[in-house]
């Protein structure tokens, strides 16, 4: 548990960094501009750099990609049910955020880095592969679904929409697709673009981590813990554990591939269920509590993953 614990770290303590810069001497404006270099800058050069390394063949781990997606629908609908049951609501698209607190992982600012730090250039091909699959996946499909209550039916023009802001401007995605044509086509970056994205992917790491914990907050809510916590616990241990189950279910022992995709379900959720929340004004308080609590707890709950799968 101590070598694991020590692994995981010094990403926490880069967080607790952030939370406690500002607290005291970081200017809270100028976190969104440091949110939006990690975002649109530094974590794109990272994964354009590490994607220019792997083939389309490396990505499509057909198995391991249904084991996935196996364990998010497994998890969704265990969510889905057990809270209508548990904590019924008025409102039809609350479900559908509490599925995605219980399902989407912060992927580009911890899953990233936890990934490559712990299981090196093996992780690559697994870890791109998920953050994409997470974002197609996850993120557009609750999309789907809340867009479909608004308008009670999808159209081909709204289905076009989705996919053109989560997709088609996203620089995560986009940087991905544009490293990965560069490794089929065998393109040859200039000598001098190559040197600066080498100096700006290092900086995605630090930078993203730092920016996390400067983006914690703390908030009284009227939503009760119990149904926080409950969300909480869905997202450390059910998620990463139905992931587990299901590679084992479908016989997969491809061991990079089920370390990466354990330990990125095994993570906190993502803000990007926040601003989803937002957007759609469902149980947006609630998750911000979910987003906190589970990042501070995945701690202790990431060094136990880590303990039991290295």
């Amino acid at each position: 548990m101590l070598v694991s614990l020590e692994a995981i770290l010094p990403l926490f303590l880069l967080i607790a960094l952030g939370y406690g810069a500002k607290r005291t001497i970081l200017d809270i404006k100028l976190l969104p501009g440091l949110n939006l270099f990690v975002y649109y800058f530094a974590v794109p050069a990272l994964l354009f750099n590490a994607a220019r390394q792997q083939s389309i063949h490396d990505l499509l781990n057909v198995p391991a990609l249904a084991a996935i997606t196996l364990a998010v629908v497994i998890t969704s609908g265990f969510t889905f049910f057990l809270f209508r049951r548990l904590f019924p609501s008025s409102n039809p698209r609350i479900p559908i955020i509490q599925c995605l607190n219980g399902v989407f992982s912060n992927f580009a600012y911890m899953g990233i880095p936890l990934t490559f730090g712990l299981l090196g250039e093996s992780a690559y091909a697994a870890t791109i592969s998920i953050v994409l699959l997470g974002n197609i996946l996850i993120i557009n499909g609750s999309q789907l679904f809340l867009e479909a209550l608004n308008h009670h039916s999808l159209n081909v023009k709204t289905v076009f929409n989705i996919v053109q802001q989560s997709l088609l401007r996203n620089p995560i995605f986009l940087s991905t697709v544009g490293g990965l044509l560069c490794s089929s086509y065998d393109v040859s970056l200039p000598h001098s673009l190559q040197n600066m994205l080498q100096m700006l992917a290092p900086a995605a790491i630090p930078v993203a981590l730092f920016c996390l914990g400067a983006s914690l907050q703390f908030r009284k809510t009227k939503i009760g813990y119990h149904q926080i916590f409950s969300l909480v616990v869905i997202k450390l241990a059910v998620h990463p554990a139905m992931t587990l189950a299901c590679f084992y279910l479908l016989g997969i022992d491809d061991s990079s591939w089920l370390l990466t995709a354990v330990l990125l379900c095994a993570l906190p959720t993502g803000a990007l269920a926040h601003v989803m929340a937002l957007k759609y004004q469902a149980f947006d308080t609630g998750t911000t509590q979910v987003i906190v609590f589970s990042t501070i707890l995945s701690l202790a709950s990431v060094s136990l993953w880590v303990k039991l799968l290295l």
